[in-house]
């Protein structure tokens, strides 16, 4: 069986709702699993799949092909995790999620899958009676301790986006100035992510959100909290979310405090696995305060935590749930043959053109005009030839030693730096090859101002040729340096990559650049098609040198995938 799922971007939701289970249930050999980024989905994608998966699906490319497949016959599901048709106006993401083109097209796909599954029971309640079938599905826990150490000091923390600064405002100023004051130097009070307006006001830690879900988690577990804080708005919106915030703090033994309302009402029990409070001052510092001095509730809490997350939210047990509520009632599609998707493309983007030119008006000429100035501009300040190949050939011949870059997460850092002044240490002479997508491009910058005498070559991603050709560069240098995060956007790249390990005489360098997370940057446009098998673990297994950061990564990665073939160099 041939499972297909279909994303606008590839982000934790993706991730939990849908890409680990199918993932693992392919390694089990209970299905075949391809995932395609909405924009680079194709004719062979679609007429390959039996199921077809849209995650939060809503581009005007997903509406056409759900329509398609739709005839086709193939069996088409909804995933939802958020209410996508009534995002909060103050929230960053709302101008897109209103727009009516987003709205429709939303709609248009709902309307063509006969399943819905969503994390949340609200969600469930208010869309599943559209569909001839509806389930719930729990999201897992991914990466988990077994053992929570002591710290010194009792240490409380909060983990969200940026967004979420406004309710830690509304919700908890007062009750953490108040713990502030009673409690003094005998607490520790980390906000991960989210900056609100009282942090600096009262010395608190601010540390920064980890993009990436390996990441995150891997952060989380370097925390290690005592007690997590939950609050909740009390909004409509909210309410149709999934506990998923339970799940990450019980995969590290953290006892929790939520706001007593829909979603958390869910999966809490109060004094059991959390504590459940009303969103009143009062209530939460009594919870706070309560968690602080009884060690003995606190423990306990931490342990039924531990336990849930290694047993009820166990990967293998909910992505075998999440198979049969894909596969319920399927029939084998009686026609895989689809009309062909470059015309519908090109309609499409016509249509967006003309939205633009509604959107903007007289002004459009000029807002048009900005818009190639700025990636005009950009393109300007990398003296690169991403099309010459016999150019690049001669550069790499002219070099004992070629380097791949992958873009460099969020901005670069004195522990970048040192990687850089590490490779320099050890190689006199190379250059760099950047694989990306056009909108990362700005980020190579900063890369080359931290290494300015290499030379730097960008090959864009989508160019399948070229990689073949870098493919056979690669065996001709010799050496090789994978640094950062590889994702690329089509399978032929991604299979390419792997044969880096099976070329005779070429030595691999692996830069842990932290982990490879499980899925890119929230706010990034360089994404994959197909998430390769375990990545990571290919480069951990084959690599025949891995840098690292530090001991307490090595320990990550000797734990995670046991001994290496490569050695581990600290910088």
């Amino acid at each position: 069986m041939n499972v297909l799922v279909v994303s606008t971007t590839f982000i934790p939701s993706v991730l939990l709702c849908g890409h680990c289970q199918l993932e693992y249930l392919e390694k089990k050999g209970k299905c075949n699993y391809k995932f395609s980024i909405s924009h680079f989905i194709n004719k062979k994608n679609v007429e390959w799949a039996d199921i077809i998966v849209f995650l939060r699906s809503d581009s005007d490319i997903d509406a056409y092909v759900s329509k398609i497949a739709k005839k086709a016959g193939k069996k088409l599901i909804y995933v939802m995790d958020d209410d996508l048709l009534n995002v909060p106006s103050y929230l960053s993401s709302a101008p897109y999620y209103l727009l009516p083109s987003t709205q429709n097209n939303i709609k248009t796909i709902m309307s063509n899958c006969d399943t819905f599954l969503s994390p949340s029971p609200v969600l469930l309640k208010k869309y599943g009676p559209n569909f001839k079938y509806s389930f719930n599905i729990p999201e897992p826990s991914l990466n988990r301790i077994n053992k929570k150490e002591k710290n010194d000091k009792v240490k409380i923390g909060f983990a969200g986006s940026n967004d979420r600064a406004q309710d830690l405002n509304e919700i908890l100023e007062d009750a953490i100035t108040k713990i502030v004051e009673k409690y003094g130097d005998s607490i520790e009070i980390e906000i991960m992510g989210a900056k609100p307006d009282f942090i600096e006001k009262l010395g608190l830690k601010h540390l920064p959100y980890q993009d990436g879900y390996d990441a995150y988690t891997a952060y989380m577990a370097k925390c290690n909290w005592d007690i997590g804080l939950a609050p909740m708005p009390l909004t409509e919106f909210h309410r149709c979310k999934y506990f998923n915030k339970y799940v990450e703090y019980a995969s590290f033994g953290i006892a929790g405090i939520y706001t007593n309302c829909e979603p958390y009402i869910f999966g809490i029990r109060d004094r059991e696995n959390g504590l459940l409070v009303n969103n009143t001052t009062k209530e939460w510092v009594d919870a706070i305060s309560e968690l602080i001095e009884n060690k003995k509730l606190r423990k306990q809490i931490s342990d039924m935590c531990l336990k849930e997350a290694n047993e009820v939210y166990a990967l293998d047990i909910l992505a075998e749930d999440y198979f049969e509520k894909i596969t319920h009632d399927y029939v084998e599609p009686q026609s895989s043959v689809i009309p062909g998707l470059g015309l519908a493309k090109s309609i499409i983007f016509c249509k967006r053109v003309y939205r633009k030119v509604k959107e903007h008006g007289l002004s459009f000429p000029k807002w048009f005009i900005e818009k190639m100035k700025t990636k005009i501009d950009d393109r300007r300040k990398f003296n690169v030839d991403s099309r010459n190949k016999e150019k690049l050939k001669q550069i790499i011949r002219e070099n004992k030693t070629m380097f791949i870059f992958a873009p460099v997460p969020g901005s670069t850092n004195d522990a970048y730096d040192a990687r850089v002044r590490y490779v320099d240490e050890y190689y006199d002479d190379y250059f760099k090859i950047y694989f990306s997508g056009e909108d990362r491009i700005a980020e190579h910058l900063k890369v080359d101002l931290l290494d300015e005498k290499h030379a730097s070559i960008i090959c864009n991603s989508f160019d399948i040729l070229q990689s073949e050709e870098v493919l056979g560069l690669i065996s001709d240098c010799k050496n090789c340096l994978i640094h950062s995060v590889i994702r690329f956007m089509r399978d032929k790249i991604s299979d390419d990559m792997y044969k880096v390990f099976d070329l005779e005489g070429v030595t691999v360098c692996w830069d842990t650049h932290g982990m490879i997370p499980e899925e890119y940057h929230k706010a990034s446009n360089f994404h994959t098609e197909k998430i390769t098998g375990d990545i990571e673990k290919t480069f951990y297994e084959k690599a025949d040198v891995i840098i690292c950061e530090n001991k307490e990564l090595e320990d990550h990665f000797l734990e995670k995938y046991g001994k290496a073939k490569g050695k581990f160099e600290i910088v």
